[in-house]
């Protein structure tokens, strides 16, 4: 199975990366990024504008793409890399042969709501949805989980938080319960694979169910 990987050097697609290339399904795997990574084996990375990158023959694309108003510097430029990256990302998945694509969202994402970040999301999950993939697998979880890169005081209060709070979350609540990243990746991982016709959302609660 060939494979495509965008948001590649992130919290998320770092760690898919690592599943990928002990994944004997997964015998090719294109990795689009802005810099040159030290990657062997299956892996061919592609350096450069992601937004116009050229993929050849692709099975399955996972796009793991994502910024906060704070890194982006504004919310125009956090709307292009959010949205308009993860787009035409799909466009040139869906040109070079994908019959998959794995987005990563989030939880409470809908174009229906005044929630900037929230309603980018939305705007996303639906324009992907609108590119025709045979099918989409979109997984919204909640707040991830794990050691980044980079330090994100904001994230380290909400991470305290929620290890006290999770335990709480029964029922309805469960899908705002704070999630590993390393969960996130391996469902993407393995959803990959399945071949699920149409669209398909998997909220938090159920993304639960592969760590």
């Amino acid at each position: 199975m060939k494979a495509a990987v965008s948001g590649s050097t992130g919290f998320i697609g770092s760690i898919l990366l690592n599943l990928l290339k002990d994944d004997n399904d997964y015998t090719n795997v294109q990795v689009l990024a802005r810099r040159a990574l030290d990657l062997s084996g299956k892996f061919n990375v592609l350096v450069g504008d992601i937004s116009n990158q050229k993929l050849a023959d692709v099975d399955v694309a996972f796009c793991a793409l994502g910024t906060t108003i704070a890194t982006a510097g504004s919310k125009d430029a956090f709307y292009h890399v959010d949205h308009d990256m993860v787009i035409d990302f799909a466009k040139n998945a869906k040109e070079a042969g994908a019959k998959t694509f794995v987005l990563v969202s989030s939880v409470g994402a809908t174009p229906n709501t005044s929630n900037f970040y929230l309603k980018v999301k939305g705007e996303t999950e639906k324009d992907v949805e609108s590119v025709g993939f045979e099918s989409l697998i979109i997984l919204r979880p909640s707040m991830l989980l794990g050691e980044r890169k980079e330090f994100r005081f904001g994230e380290l209060i909400g991470k305290a938080v929620m290890t006290v709070v999770n335990p709480l979350m029964l029922g309805s609540l469960s899908k705002y319960k704070g999630i590993q990243g390393k969960t996130v990746a391996k469902a993407m991982q393995r959803l990959g694979k399945e071949n699920l016709r149409g669209v398909h959302v998997l909220e938090g609660n159920e993304l639960h169910a592969f760590s």
